[in-house]
């Protein structure tokens, strides 16, 4: 299953039935009306280039579609890797066939990214820097100058703290428009080893994560599990909260 369809059937078996209310509905509302428009879709044309096993290796360009949190005035936008780079999520996986268990290598090469904005139009944008031990990607518009687009406040951050509320800004899939949407959840874990990482209840694969007050707390990744020696299908991901300090502190590589 793809991070997309896996996004959207998490979306899908959420639970709303404790829906907010109060102070944090009122601040939920608000950061929908003034940053909905900070989370978009993304598409780029992906070539990977395959190899099982001694087999020759084979060429295939994949188009992918992901969330990204524009994060920067200059049109900065932060990705979670793994949605763009599909080869990561395949390179080292073992496969069965006739001749028995065969390992897959895969490269990823992104040959073109556009920014899909909400009145449909699109627009030509690079990368700018890949952090894959945070699995991040940054990207940035062609031309700056030429587009409008509305980032996160950054600067108004807080650390993260188990049972903290939170709120989620998002969108929904192509078939339904890819309208905003937002949730709201609490943290429900902290992992502090190898790094520290949150766990809320609700998806947030490359949206925008604040708290009660408004506060932003950090962007939804995907973190993997180093591959070990029982893990013959390769490493797996789990959906986590990377915070905004890790965040900005990579951010300030993509030139």
């Amino acid at each position: 299953m793809t991070s997309k369809l896996l996004l959207f059937s998490l979306i899908a078996s959420t639970s709303y039935a404790t829906a907010a209310d109060g102070s944090l509905k009122e601040k939920a509302l608000a950061l929908y009306s003034s940053n909905k428009n900070s989370v978009l879709y993304l598409s780029a044309v992906v070539e990977v280039e395959l190899t099982a096993g001694d087999s020759p290796s084979k060429k295939e360009e994949r188009k992918v579609e992901m969330i990204g949190t524009v994060i920067g005035k200059d049109g900065l936008i932060v990705v979670p890797l793994s949605t763009l780079d599909v080869a990561s999520t395949i390179d080292g996986r073992t496969i069965n066939s006739a001749q028995g268990p065969v390992k897959i290598s895969a490269k990823g090469t992104t040959k073109e990214v556009k920014i899909l904005m909400p009145d449909g139009t699109e627009v030509a944008a690079k990368v700018a820097f890949k952090d894959t031990d945070l699995d991040l990607a940054f990207i940035r518009p062609e031309q700056p100058d030429a587009v409008k687009l509305t980032p996160v406040d950054t600067a108004n951050s807080a650390p993260m703290a188990i049972l903290d509320d939170v709120i989620v800004l998002g969108r929904l899939g192509k078939d339904l428009n890819r309208e905003a949407l937002v949730m709201t959840g609490e943290v429900v874990s902290m992992v502090t080893k190898p790094r520290t990482f949150a766990k809320i209840g609700t998806p947030s694969l490359g949206m925008p994560v604040f708290n009660g007050e408004g506060k932003f707390l950090g962007i939804g990744i995907n973190h993997f599990s180093p591959k070990g020696d029982s893990e013959s299908q390769g490493p797996s991901p789990s959906g986590v909260v990377l915070p905004a300090s890790d965040l900005l502190e990579s951010s300030a590589q993509a030139k």
